[in-house]
């Protein structure tokens, strides 16, 4: 887990929340309750299970942590498994490697599915997808993100972003910190850009032209 005390995973049927057991408790209930706060709701609906390293279930933690989930809107379900791991020899094999789909609320055209990456996005990556785009980390200057639905960035944007790209000018676009090289949504390009002040902010097509807004 790299060292974190949690970590989301996205898999087709929904959302996988993997724990170190060994950590303090209250530790790893912190730090989920951290990672529901920054995701500024877009979980919200999404199916969950739990996952830990240790056999015996832990049943009071996955109590306190199954009602964090409920409280930010995640719907516990028994058919979110774990993504299988590579080199497993009792698991079947794997075709090319692709990313996860989550069910995601339905707000905005385009958004009733969207790709989760659970990564950063580094200069001279590309990343073209037909569904919304769900970036947890940040996207770094050279890199290049395609979307014919909306993209969220839980991290700092800094790279090229197109959202709408087949013309959809309902899509949207939100990052923790929405400072990107190139921005446009549908067929339409900024020509201001967002105001550099903290906290989050989304894109969206007002007028014929892209505003930024303060996300609350």
């Amino acid at each position: 887990m790299s060292g974190e005390a949690v970590s989301i995973k996205g898999t087709k049927n929904g959302l996988v929340i993997v724990f170190d057991p060994d950590l303090n408790p209250e530790d790893i209930k912190n730090n989920l309750r951290l990672k529901m706060e920054k995701s500024n709701g877009f979980f919200k609906g999404a199916s969950f299970s739990f996952f830990n390293s240790r056999e015996g279930r832990l049943p009071e933690l996955f109590e306190d942590l199954e009602v964090i989930c409920r409280q930010y809107g995640l719907i516990p379900s028994n058919d979110v498994c774990r993504p299988p791991e590579p080199g497993h020899a009792d698991r079947p094999p794997q075709k090319k490697k692709q990313s996860p789909v989550v069910p995601l609320r339905k707000s905005r055209p385009g958004d009733e599915q969207a790709t989760l990456i659970s990564r950063t996005i580094r200069s001279g990556q590309q990343i073209s997808l037909k569904n919304s785009l769900f970036i947890m980390g940040d996207v770094n200057p050279g890199a290049e993100l395609r979307s014919e639905g909306s993209i969220y960035i839980m991290g700092n944007c800094r790279g090229i972003v197109h959202a709408g790209c087949s013309g959809n000018i309902l899509a949207e676009v939100f990052a923790f910190r929405l400072l990107p090289t190139v921005l446009r949504i549908g067929t339409i390009s900024a020509d201001t850009v967002c105001p550099d002040d903290p906290g989050p902010h989304v894109a969206r097509v007002s007028r014929g032209k892209i505003v930024f807004n303060k996300f609350s």
